[in-house]
């Protein structure tokens, strides 16, 4: 039997991601400098997630990107392949300092209460027992750690960027006493899960911006690991307002999210990996991105804020039950996985 839950509070996106609004112009500006470097790799030959041979033609594009669905498994594929280049200037500029600005605030305990923690209780209430070890790889500045420390269970976190590791250790250390964050290679971040014996390998937000996510699928195999605890972005209703709103920084399809994924291609994952799903979580940010689209163009339009206020209480305020009815229909921005071995 499958635990599934459904949908979340918008409240956070506003607290956590309202420069999503007021930096519209320079963020759009910094995404299109990122998408003309992906553009500029080799082209992709092969499905991102089975490996399939992909289609010749294009699906869409995105703010200069094309992208093509997997005839095989459903997995939607940017045309380029993420090379050692790209992905290099993307996370690992200035030892990761660049991309850590996105994650790396004053409000690091609020970001885990109202963030993290409900992903760790939302895993307890799935493990038998609601008590396990867990290895968070990509684990960041350890936001995740810590909501797991919190909730009483043993954690450990794995990453390549210098900088998030040692700010996170350092909050760590000043709430729990303890600095269990590695900063670890490329190749050594693949062997680390392959010897842990943790009952749980968590990957929230990390399987989308791995160069070779199989390597994180053989490594999981060869474990004594049970679970695996992930979360992915997916193609939704975000990604066609991004396709026809093309001056409002893309969040879905931008950066390091190159490919997405679709309920097909989770599915043909888990087939790879020898898993199956015993607990579901989806929510997504669908109609708070459609609302952010609109809103910039409306007041790119120069109407008045009195026009600005009826659209907010006329829409805003009924996002979560507009969500609702797209998480429930499959067809949200965001999933997480509780998935056993076979």
């Amino acid at each position: 039997m499958i635990i599934r839950k459904y949908t979340k509070s918008s409240s956070f996106y506003l607290g956590t991601k309202a420069g999503f609004f007021e930096r519209n112009e320079s963020n759009l500006k910094e995404s299109l400098k990122e998408n003309e470097l992906y553009s500029k790799q080799p082209k992709r030959e092969m499905c991102k997630i089975c490996s399939s041979r992909l289609p010749g033609d294009e699906d869409f594009q995105s703010h200069n990107v094309s992208y093509v669905f997997c005839t095989d498994c459903g997995h939607l594929n940017g045309v380029f392949e993420d090379t050692i280049e790209f992905v290099d200037k993307i996370y690992m500029e200035d030892s990761g300092a660049e991309y850590a600005k996105n994650y790396l605030d004053e409000d690091f305990l609020n970001r885990v209460s109202d963030i993290y923690a409900p992903k760790v209780d939302f895993l307890l209430s799935v493990v038998p027992d609601g008590n396990c070890e867990i290895l968070d790889v990509g684990c960041g500045a350890g936001h995740f750690v810590l909501a797991s420390l919190m909730a009483k269970q043993q954690a450990s976190g794995i990453d390549v960027s210098d900088v998030m590791v040692n700010f996170g250790n350092q909050q760590i250390l000043s709430h729990q006493g303890c600095a269990p964050l590695q900063k670890v290679k490329e190749d050594g971040f693949f062997e680390e899960v392959t010897k842990t014996g943790a009952d749980v390998v968590s990957a929230i937000g990390v399987i989308e911006h791995l160069r070779q996510p199989h390597k994180l699928f053989e490594a999981f195999k060869e474990s004594k690991a049970k679970y695996l605890y992930y979360s992915v972005p997916m193609f939704s209703l975000s990604v066609v307002c991004e396709n026809v709103f093309k001056n409002v920084f893309p969040r879905q399809l931008s950066g390091g999210h190159t490919h997405l994924f679709t309920e097909k291609s989770i599915s043909r994952m888990h087939e790879l990996i020898g898993v199956r799903p015993v607990g579901e979580w989806r929510f997504g940010t669908d109609f708070m991105d459609l609302y952010r689209h609109l809103n910039i163009y409306l007041r790119a339009n120069n109407v008045s804020q009195k026009m600005l206020d009826y659209f907010h209480a006329g829409f805003a305020t009924k996002i979560d039950d507009l969500q609702a009815a797209l998480d429930k229909n499959h067809f949200c921005s965001e999933i997480h996985v509780v998935a056993v071995k076979d």
